[in-house]
């Protein structure tokens, strides 16, 4: 009994400081990997891409609806003033003729 006790005491004097390096390094393998932060999911990454491209899509469709908007306005703008141009020449054309009787 004697001798199981003089061989546990040396190792006891090494198994502390084994344990207390083992623990450190525990602690500070979870810091690691608490400082990376969640691993995120390939399945989200994927998601996120699609929802990219939708916008993106959306954005040039929407772009191109106001191009054809505008170009549809300025169109009806410059009818708008050759009709106007019209009227005041028939206008006028009825004013002088007006004015050429009397």
């Amino acid at each position: 009994m004697h001798e199981l006790a003089n061989s546990l005491v040396p190792m006891m004097f090494f198994a502390i400081p084994i344990v207390a390096i083992w623990t450190r390094h525990q602690r500070r393998m979870a810091e690691i990997q608490s400082m990376r932060g969640p691993q995120v999911d390939q399945n989200v990454l994927a998601e996120l891409q699609t929802l990219r491209n939708e916008v993106r899509s959306l954005r040039d469709t929407t772009m191109q609806y106001d191009l054809s908007f505008d170009t549809a306005l300025q169109n009806m703008e410059r009818k708008h003033e050759g009709l106007e141009r019209k009227v005041q020449n028939m206008q006028h054309d009825s004013v002088s003729e007006l004015i050429n009787r009397r």
